[in-house]
């Protein structure tokens, strides 16, 4: 697009002088129309492929005008557009805006890989199979190989050397690369194995005890993993350390069906004797203990018969068909999960007492009902205690008197 007639009408004789201009005209006419096609493409082309993606009942093209792909498509029309135009331009400094328009379109290419890369991530959230799998390490692994093309393709247009002469220079610098990407690297790989062999998946429940870190997993970046604490706050642990150090994953906990209840009561042991005739009476009554009673009195009058000294005779005694009674309670409870292990047993005495310990699963295991479940329990244990002639271990307090 020249014109020097036009130039020579306004007096103007000298030839660099017209060259340039004739470049600022073109570079102006051709920016005009680059702008306008960047505002038309823009505004346009997402309502274009929203109404294909309706037509098909698709969403991925929303998920991808969220990380403004369609915005950074048109931008790339841009450079595109002024490089075509000016590829005729004549001018002894037009290699110079020749190199930074390609700058430009490389750049420009980059933040559309990028917002491709953050497409593809989202719509992989949203897919049921793959949604809890760290995919986002792939794309973001993706990412940083392109920028660091992009960085020598830059390299390479400003000082006008060839890629293969700049990658055979950048050997030399392979244990600076190193260094500088040594968290991505560690990160690339541990991700690679936390992915393999199913250690972590959003949404999981975790504890790293050397991160101060209990909650659950709402990211698994290339560098970083983002948990929020069941306070709310977010703690941020290198994804390396999921796999160089220790954590407790509860998914497993989860997929069971059942959250283990594993608490202990201590009994005074001073309490601890064996069942009177009363007693006896008022246990019978009760359905869980009604059978066993029964059966363990027969049992045991045929076993005393053959015995002359009370030392040697066998009765029965309150902490035992306590622990029946509450093996047979649990084995009702509705709020257990009846197919795994549940159980009453005693510990090693001390101290404090002798510690009965209830091991079930409670078949609730949100937070608040697994509580609740667990309080219900302990409710009603030390409610029915005295029932059984037993009392739970206490310090002795000490009074102190005014005078």
């Amino acid at each position: 697009m020249k014109l020097p007639r036009l130039f020579h009408n306004f007096g103007l004789e000298n030839p660099d002088l017209i060259e340039f201009l004739d470049v600022a005209f073109t570079l102006l006419v051709i920016s005009a129309i680059s702008w306008l096609l960047y505002v038309i493409a823009k505004k346009y082309l997402p309502r274009l492929i929203r109404r294909i993606a309706g037509a098909s009942r698709s969403h991925w093209s929303t998920w991808l005008i969220d990380r403004q792909f369609f915005k950074r498509l048109a931008g790339l029309f841009v450079p595109i557009i002024l490089r075509t135009g000016l590829s005729a331009a004549s001018w002894h400094y037009m290699w110079i805006i020749d190199r930074i328009i390609d700058i430009w379109i490389v750049v420009a290419a980059g933040l559309l890989v990028t917002s491709l890369m953050n497409g593809i991530n989202r719509v992989y959230e949203h897919i049921a199979s793959v949604k809890d799998k760290p995919v986002k390490i792939i794309t973001q692994v993706i990412t940083v190989v392109i920028w660091c093309a992009i960085v020598l393709i830059i390299v390479s247009i400003i000082t006008h050397e060839r890629l293969t002469v700049l990658l055979g220079g950048m050997t030399a610098f392979a244990a600076v690369l190193m260094l500088v990407f040594k968290d991505p690297i560690l990160g690339f790989v541990a991700g690679i194995q936390l992915s393999s062999n199913n250690m972590v998946r959003l949404g999981d429940w975790i504890v790293v005890p050397d991160g101060n870190a209990d909650g659950n997993v709402t990211e698994i970046g290339l560098t970083t993993v983002k948990i929020q604490n069941w306070d709310q706050t977010i703690t941020t642990i290198p994804t390396y350390n999921l796999v160089s150090q220790p954590f407790t994953n509860w998914r497993g906990m989860e997929e069971s069906g059942g959250r283990r209840i594993k608490r202990s009561i201590n009994i005074d042991i001073s309490s601890i004797r064996y069942l009177t005739e009363q007693d006896l009476a008022t246990l019978k009554a009760s359905e869980l203990l009604n059978g066993y009673i029964t059966r363990k009195l027969a049992e045991l009058e045929r076993y005393n018969a053959e015995r002359a000294s009370h030392l040697d005779k066998r009765r029965l005694t309150n902490i035992g068909t306590f622990r029946e009674y509450l093996n047979q309670w649990l084995e009702t409870n509705e709020d257990l999960n009846q197919e795994m292990t549940h159980m009453v047993r005693q510990l090693q005495p001390g101290p404090t007492g002798l510690p009965l310990e209830i091991y079930c699963f409670s078949a609730r295991q949100s937070w608040i009902p697994y509580e609740n479940v667990q309080a219900n329990i302990f409710d009603h244990v030390y409610a029915v205690m005295p029932l059984f002639g037993l009392r739970a271990f206490e310090y002795a307090g000490t009074v102190v008197s005014e005078e």
